[in-house]
Parts: structure tokens; C-alpha cells; sequence
């Protein structure tokens, strides 16, 4: 469920980015735009989206089924289809994703990040990324989760000591 939150904190992060971007309006040279795909493809940048259709369809199923549960192999078939139909929309998002990568790096520059990444160290770097992220995330909720309870058992002691009641 966490990483479900991540996931989908993440992805709303990204469609706030992709829609309000100023530098996406720009036009790039296909050259720029295929180093920008290159690199996205040898950093594995697009794999973590995959999952937001399949995601969406299993949220729209479960908005049917709550409504009409007698109805639950016919929501299935009817999302599923339109979901194997939108599908087909994938390479907007890829081409967005080349827009971004292009906005923020110069084509020699993704070609450098595209050379480390199809290196031994920047594949296992690419594999072990998102562990690395989620591990750091995890990391960071144990930290805050340890700091809050510090901070509000520490902050009741004194409010207590000054003669208040919490």
C-alpha cells in the first residue's frame, strides 16, 4: 500500500511537471530528441510508468464494483478493453518524457548519461535505483515517524513543566 502511494505520488508529481512546464513548449532537434530517448531507454526513466494504466483500470473496476457488484465480469471486460484501447496512447507519454529529458540536458550531455548508463556501473545503477529510492524513502519516514514523536513528547513535557495540561 505504501509503494502504491509513492507510486501514485509520484506520478501526479509527474503530470504537474509535464503540464506546466514553460520549457516543454520549445522545439528540440530530432537529434536531441533521440539522444533523449536513447538515454531514457538505457536509464529505464519510462518502465516505472508502465503501471499507471493497469492502475487506472484497477481504480475504475473497483468504482463500478462498489456501485454494482452483480456486475463485476462485465466492468472487467468492458475496463479492460478500453484500457487495452488507451494503451495505444503510450508513446504521447514517451514523447512528453523526450521533451522533459531534452529540456533539462543538452544533446551531448545525454549522450554522456546514455554512455554511463550502458556501462556495467550504470546498469547496475539503473537497476538498483528505484531499491535505492524506496529504501531511502523508507528510511526518511522512520526518521520523521522518530522525530515527530520526539518532538511532541520533549514540547508536552515543557508545556507541562510551565503548568499546562496536555
Amino acid at each position: 500500500m505504501k509503494n502504491h502511494r509513492i507510486r501514485v505520488a509520484g506520478l501526479a508529481l509527474v503530470a504537474a511537471l509535464l503540464g506546466t512546464s514553460p520549457v516543454l513548449s520549445q522545439d528540440y532537434a530530432e537529434s536531441h530528441l533521440a539522444a533523449a530517448r536513447a538515454t531514457i531507454a538505457a536509464a529505464h526513466a519510462s518502465e516505472q510508468f508502465d503501471q499507471i494504466l493497469p492502475v487506472l483500470a484497477d481504480q475504475a473496476k473497483a468504482l463500478f464494483q462498489r456501485s454494482n457488484p452483480s456486475l463485476v465480469q462485465e466492468i472487467d471486460a468492458v475496463v479492460n478493453q478500453i484500457a487495452l484501447e488507451l494503451a495505444k496512447r503510450r508513446p504521447e507519454l514517451d514523447r512528453e518524457l523526450e521533451r522533459v529529458w531534452a529540456a533539462r540536458f543538452t544533446e551531448d550531455e545525454l549522450k554522456e548519461i546514455t554512455a554511463f548508463y550502458s556501462s556495467a556501473v550504470g546498469m547496475k545503477f539503473g537497476q538498483n535505483m528505484p531499491l535505492v529510492i524506496q529504501d531511502s524513502i523508507r528510511s526518511a519516514s522512520i526518521w520523521r515517524d522518530a522525530l515527530s514523536t520526539e518532538l511532541v513528547t520533549k514540547s508536552r513535557e515543557e508545556l507541562i513543566k510551565r503548568g499546562h495540561q496536555f
